[in-house]
């Protein structure tokens, strides 16, 4: 596959690196956690996003930067801590920190939402007075 990476189709990519794979088409869909239909509707898409492509690569064990060089921003590392990793303690801690930074911003909206009708209140205020 050798052509300019500009135009290859990343769905007609897929399909080739998939049949040239040891693992059987059903194992590699179910591995990148799709179902057997959508394979097809991908491999049919010639800008597949790459968030799908570096899923089935994990899949497949195959670096499609290779082909897509502009793709490095999306591989899906191992490294990566899932959430089914964390411990009991580490996902109330992070619950804890969305509620605070959830409250946060609804305090935020709230003293810019009161800012917004006082200002209105005082034009349109001024719009009734000078009306009269």
């Amino acid at each position: 596959m050798k052509r300019s990476h500009s135009n290859l189709s990343r769905g007609e990519v897929l399909h080739q690196v998939a049949k040239s794979s040891p693992l059987s088409l059903k194992e590699v869909i179910k591995k990148a956690g799709y179902k057997y239909p959508t394979f097809y509707v991908h491999i049919k898409k010639a800008d597949l996003p790459f968030e799908t492509l570096a899923r089935y690569g994990k899949a497949l064990n195959h670096d499609f930067t290779n082909e897509f060089p502009e793709m490095a921003d999306y591989i899906l590392n191992d490294d990566v801590k899932s959430y089914t990793q964390l411990s009991y303690e580490e996902l109330v801690k992070d619950r804890d920190r969305w509620l605070a930074k959830y409250q946060e911003q609804t305090e935020r909206y709230q003293r810019l939402s009161d800012k917004y009708n006082k200002l209105l209140e005082e034009k349109l205020g001024l719009r009734g007075e000078e009306g009269e």
